[in-house]
């Protein structure tokens, strides 16, 4: 099987190479530039220069492919929505257009739970919970569109939208972001950390794109977590404690913290101010929002369970 990928060398993408090469697929993986893939020694993997900016130079290597992976995106939380409109949206559009020009059968795309994060919690909820007005986030929001012009798309590609919640384990970036924040005195928990909050291991959302190169089915939209929620100080302050950083109990309330961020917010687009804020609306639903989310249904659809248990993730955290 010939799989096509976006996103190869990213901290997701690099699990997901070595759980599809274990299957012995066959993959051409798009990348900016090869020397970000030469740790990547393999007679399977085929790369093909290019970006999301140029797909029409590149798209011809499409033919012949059986699945299309997209994972690239500009993950970040604060910046102009140009970026995100040419990166997240124009780039899936345009590559779901190729994918079916070259007549490829099935095309899988990487979104987030941040779709659904507005104001209102988000507890035991499914598939069908209405996508919000206004993510809080320009990368949810843009996520969103994304998702609605690949399900309405007039496509005969299979097309299998998958969610993870937040994404952990060895290398994962928000992790430098907290222990910068821990030194500098500046983080603080949002109602003392007692936010239930959903996650996933790299290697469980490896595991669940996998599944769905065989199982998944035209316009399935499925939640990826590790069937595992838990409270935000205990998650955070754990896999934190993998690094010999320990967090202080400094903490602020939700209604307080919310309006400081959106005031900020503003004041930064309105100055137009290059750095980004202190604190975003999304910096605060990181670890304030609750949110938990059934996932029966990759379970049934793809037969996903998770590969890694929470143990076994902090562990292999503390050998980097």
């Amino acid at each position: 099987m010939k799989i096509f990928i976006t996103g190869g060398t990213g901290f997701l993408g690099k699990s997901v190479v070595k759980r599809l090469l274990a299957d012995n697929k066959e993959l051409h993986m798009l990348v900016r530039s090869p020397e970000k893939a030469e740790h990547i020694n393999n007679s399977n993997v085929n790369l093909i220069k290019g970006t999301l900016e140029n797909i029409h130079e590149w798209q011809h290597k499409l033919a012949g492919m059986d699945v299309v992976i997209h994972m690239a995106a500009p993950v970040v939380f604060w910046g102009k929505w140009s970026m995100y409109q040419k990166l997240v949206i124009d780039a899936t559009v345009d590559l779901l257009k190729y994918t079916e020009m070259n007549k490829v059968k099935k095309f899988i795309y990487i979104s987030s739970e941040s779709v659904l994060q507005d104001k209102k919690d988000l507890l035991n909820i499914d598939e069908s919970c209405p996508y919000p007005k206004e993510p809080n986030s320009y990368y949810g929001k843009s996520k969103m569109i994304a998702e609605k012009k690949i399900l309405e798309s007039p496509s005969k590609v299979e097309r299998i939208i998958l969610r993870p919640t937040f994404i952990w384990g060895n290398e994962v970036a928000a992790i430098q972001a907290m222990i910068s924040k821990v030194k500098q005195g500046t983080f603080s928990w949002i109602d003392h950390g007692n936010t239930i909050i959903e996650m996933v291991h790299v290697d469980n959302v490896a595991e669940a794109i996998a599944l769905a190169v065989h199982k998944g089915k035209d316009k399935d939209v499925l939640f990826v977590t590790d069937d595992n929620p838990k409270k935000a100080k205990e998650f955070f302050t754990d896999m934190l404690s993998t690094q010999g950083i320990a967090i202080p109990d400094k903490s602020l309330p939700r209604f307080i913290a919310r309006p400081v961020a959106s005031v900020t917010e503003f004041m930064w687009r309105v100055l137009k101010l290059k750095n980004d804020p202190p604190i975003t609306r999304f910096d605060l639903a990181f670890v304030s929002m609750p949110r938990s989310y059934r996932i029966d249904q990759i379970k049934n659809k793809l037969g996903y369970k998770p590969v890694v248990s929470y143990q076994e993730g902090l562990e292999r955290m503390k050998k980097i």
